[in-house]
């Protein structure tokens, strides 16, 4: 009996352990940066911890946010696209060629990438605001809410809303070619 194997399948899983090694990185050092600021004296090598930044809420809650939504749709959302891959070349056998076979590339790199991009850009700007916020003795800036909208978050407004579209665009056009698959593989 001959193996049946679906290369987008191996695609997404691929970029999901890619993407899941970048949040073991960026979660390993945060919690390393909060080992460090909890030391007597503190050390604030890795920046101030970042328990304190989500402790602090409002403009800290972007890096909250970004980091549940790289861990839920840069991740976990590719994971899950895999297994309609999967579905799609492996358990009814359609083939994805032509332009479903580049369609799935651009809801691998625009779906994926752009999902994975502005949820992380959205981590680091609420990371940065968040320090801005913070008392200069746990390394913050003690900048004011309006400071910290208008010089750390505002500039990063548009090219996170730019990623997310594309996203979009990416999630769109994906899940049209494995939906067209689908259905004339179901009619054929």
């Amino acid at each position: 009996m001959e193996e049946k194997r679906s290369r987008w399948t191996a695609r997404f899983i691929g970029i999901t352990f890619l993407l899941g090694g970048v949040a073991w990185l960026l979660v390993t050092l945060l919690v390393l940066g909060n080992v460090l600021a909890g030391m007597e004296p503190p050390s604030y090598a890795l920046g101030p911890a970042s328990s304190r930044i989500v402790a602090g809420g409002g403009a800290g809650t972007w890096f909250v946010m970004g980091l549940l939504s790289f861990l839920l749709i840069g991740i976990v959302g590719l994971g899950m696209s895999a297994l309609f891959y999967q579905f799609v070349e492996v358990t009814i056998g359609a083939t994805l060629v032509g332009w479903r076979n580049l369609a799935a590339w651009i809801h691998l790199a625009l779906g994926g990438g752009g999902a994975a991009a502005a949820s992380l850009l959205m981590t680091w700007a609420g990371y940065q605001a968040g320090v801005a916020a913070l008392d200069a003795d746990y390394g913050g800036g003690e900048q004011t809410g309006l400071w910290i909208h208008q010089n750390v978050l505002g500039p990063i407004v548009l090219p996170i809303a730019i990623l997310m579209a594309l996203a979009l665009l990416g999630y769109l056009v994906g899940g049209l070619a494995v939906f067209t698959a689908w259905w004339a593989r179901r009619k054929g």
